[in-house]
């Protein structure tokens, strides 16, 4: 386990890192920094490469986040924009692991900054978000980040079926405590994808809707 200072002091020396000016000469401890993350990510990609179970790959990759806590802190930090794949795959694990408010903290920051997937991935940062948010079927607690992410990603270009599960996850979520909202979110499902399956829930809730409109108030 790193100490506070040694954190400290790979926190400092990212943020250097991600500032310098392109082509610049880096001070050796500053360009070694990066150098050592890219090697700790390789290794650790071995370790995960051998093992065929996403149950354990994720458990595992949990226990390696924590390696990575002051590299993040430090670029998040400059926040210079630059591509950093090493940001990029943190955002990942965290998604894998559960850690959505910390996946979409460096999306937030990474969608601003144009950056894109590391080499082999087919989608966008804003496809993968959305849709693995929303794939996995998100609890009642998780709306809120569903719901920035919804926010987040407006805006990126994505399948259009990717968008309707979201809405469709968001709409499902709120059906039972704001109903209203869970309706508009559902025909935007249906807009992006007619056939994701939500009429019959919508035509339910505005029965619903109509149903407390005409409802008499209480003398």
């Amino acid at each position: 386990m790193k100490s506070p200072a040694r954190k400290h002091f790979e926190t400092t020396l990212a943020a250097k890192q991600a500032v310098a000016p392109s082509g610049a000469a880096a001070v050796p401890a500053e360009a070694g920094i990066a150098a050592k993350f890219r090697a700790l990510l390789a290794s650790h990609k071995a370790i995960l490469k051998a093992i065929q179970s996403r149950v354990e790959k994720a458990n595992v990759k949990a226990e390696l986040l924590p390696e990575y806590d002051s590299y993040i802190d430090g670029v998040m930090a400059a926040q210079s924009g630059a591509q950093d794949d090493i940001l990029v795959t943190v955002m990942l694990w965290r998604l894998d692991t559960g850690d959505i408010d910390g996946a979409l903290e460096i999306a937030a920051y990474a969608l601003d900054s144009g950056m894109t997937m590391p080499e082999g991935f087919n989608r966008n940062i804003a496809t993968t978000i959305l849709d693995e948010i929303a794939d996995n079927e998100p609890a009642i607690e998780q709306l809120p980040a569903l719901l920035n992410a919804i926010e987040m990603t407006n805006g990126f270009d994505m399948p259009d079926e990717v968008r309707a599960k979201a809405h469709k996850a968001a709409g499902s979520l709120l059906a039972d405590t704001d109903p209203t909202s869970a309706v508009s979110h559902l025909k935007t499902a249906l807009q992006f994808n007619p056939k994701c399956g939500v009429k019959t829930l919508i035509t339910k809730l505005e029965k619903l809707i109509a149903d407390a409109d005409t409802k008499p108030a209480d003398a």
